[in-house]
């Protein structure tokens, strides 16, 4: 890479969307560099994104902001190891992948963690960057943002039940496609792949999901495939949503 390449992702450590770049950067073997924000360091972010959202990709002077279009713009620099089949119906069926993870199994990692048995390790999480009294504050606040995030979306008011249901779907329906095929689309490794494992990734930090997912053996599989070409060696399952 040239060093004109440098790349820079300003992130919220454990956003899933920004588990999508970093594990589409670690699979074609591009190098960059990271700086993080805490939930005080949203000012900073609308410098950079005026949404407030994260990640942004810094690239070459260039901004780019949400995950689904860096990785474009990462495909289109980068384009080794490509992340769309080239095949016009799998590329279609990636990006209904990529959409379904990014649009439905996040409200459901948001409403699941942000249940009151989940809500601690949500919050370690969110504040992992802040430190002192606003890291004490938004400690106690952030569950209580997210559940109204999920609520607003539709999704947080569900019963418990309906909400657990509606997930051992997904996951079985994610089970069914991958007992016959290695992944998700075609026969590689897939943006459709990395997409889904980084949402099951931080609904994994969920009590309910991680059962749910247990009785799921060719699922546990895939995602062990996934982890193997998108995470840094060495990555602890504790680590796996924040490497």
């Amino acid at each position: 890479m040239a060093t004109d390449d440098k790349l820079v992702l300003h992130q919220y450590q454990v956003s899933p969307f920004a588990a999508k770049v970093r594990r589409c950067l670690y699979f074609k073997g591009i190098a960059f560099e990271v700086i993080n924000y805490g939930l005080t360091g949203v000012g900073k972010v609308r410098t950079l994104n005026p949404a407030g959202k994260a990640p942004v990709l810094e690239h070459n002077g260039r901004l780019i902001a949400d995950s689904s279009d860096i990785i474009r713009h990462i495909e289109e620099r980068f384009p080794d190891k490509p992340l769309y089949p080239a095949q016009s119906r799998l590329g279609a069926l990636a990006h209904v992948f990529e959409d379904w993870a990014d649009e439905s199994l996040y409200y459901y990692d948001l409403t699941m963690r942000s249940w009151p048995n989940n809500a601690k390790w949500l919050a370690d999480d969110l504040v992992i960057e802040d430190s002192g009294a606003m890291k004490t504050l938004f400690h106690f606040l952030a569950p209580m943002i997210i559940r109204k995030q999920a609520r607003a979306q539709g999704t947080g008011r569900k019963a418990y039940d309906a909400v657990c249901a509606d997930v051992a779907r997904h996951f079985e329906a994610i089970n069914t496609l991958v007992s016959g095929n290695a992944w998700l689309v075609g026969e590689s490794l897939s943006i459709a792949d990395i997409s889904v494992a980084s949402m099951l990734t931080v609904l994994d930090r969920a009590t309910e999901a991680r059962n749910l997912m247990a009785t799921q053996p060719a699922l546990l599989n895939w995602q062990q495939r996934v982890d193997a070409l998108t995470l840094p060696e060495g990555t602890t399952d504790s680590d796996r949503a924040l490497v």
